[in-house]
């Protein structure tokens, strides 16, 4: 079994900052500008994530949210390579987000600067036929066979997902932008580690692609477009850049970040 990767970010055309943060095998990126980049794992294992540090959370937004979706990021790697015993059937577990968190609320709390800073959280960890799936917040992750069938694995955690859980709202249905407001978060306060984690484990076939994204991606173009222009023939850079290009055609009015992984036999 082999792994391809395809993955690329940007700060977009309004954004000073770059405040998402992507996670590859490893290495951890946070780049106004991120070009396609292309590569194949010999092993059948590896952990992906994006972080999109909150631009509305606490502290000054000059700074806070970059800061805090690196050391999401760092702060997880660090909690599975320290604590493997947490590990669930062999992936990554809630445990690791949580002790993410409380470093994150250790290393930021305490400064006026970063106090309350915020990020999203969305992670895939690949081993063979199997990926655990988590998600805090509205980054997401999708899976797409070989026919192009689509599934959503992620959960969005705000007011309107809330709503359309309780029957309060249709999924189908337009509605303002305030609703769109994150309700979890992994944030730098110790008062805020009872946050909501979402955990799901997939079977992947030969052909499968896991599609993780920031909501600069999906809010810009939408899911419906993102199906539409998806053509399974494609490489994955090759797709990657269709997408990235649509969300730049459309306006790229927030950061960006796209990561795309295929199961190949």
């Amino acid at each position: 079994m082999m792994l391809t990767l395809a993955y690329t970010m940007h700060r977009g055309k309004v954004c000073r900052q770059q405040q998402d943060c992507i996670l590859i095998d490893g290495a951890i990126h946070q780049v106004p500008v991120l070009p396609i980049t292309a590569l194949s794992l010999a092993g059948d294992e590896v952990l992906l994530a994006v972080a999109d540090g909150v631009a509305s959370s606490g502290g000054d937004r000059r700074i806070a949210p970059q800061q805090a979706s690196r050391i999401v990021l760092e702060e997880l790697v660090k909690a599975i390579r320290e604590h493997p015993e947490w590990l669930q059937e062999g992936f990554v577990a809630n445990r690791h987000v949580r002790r993410a968190q409380a470093r994150l609320a250790e290393r930021l709390a305490g400064h006026r600067k970063t106090y309350g800073a915020a990020s999203t959280l969305a992670v895939a960890h690949v081993r063979g036929q199997h990926s655990a799936i988590l998600n805090v917040g509205d980054s997401r992750v999708y899976q797409v066979n070989q026919e192009g069938r689509w599934r959503r694995l992620s959960k969005d955690h705000t007011v309107l997902q809330g709503m359309i859980d309780r029957g309060e709202a249709s999924p189908d249905a337009e509605y303002a932008s305030v609703y769109g407001m994150l309700e979890q978060v992994l944030c730098a306060d110790p008062e805020e580690s009872d946050f909501a984690i979402h955990r799901v484990l997939v079977t992947l076939e030969p052909g499968d692609r896991l599609v993780l994204c920031s909501d600069g991606i999906h809010d810009e173009i939408g899911e419906e477009m993102l199906w539409e222009l998806f053509d399974p023939a494609l490489e994955i850079a090759a797709q990657t850049k269709v997408w990235r290009d649509a969300v730049w055609r459309h306006g790229a009015g927030d950061n960006l970040s796209l990561v795309i992984v295929t199961v190949e036999t």
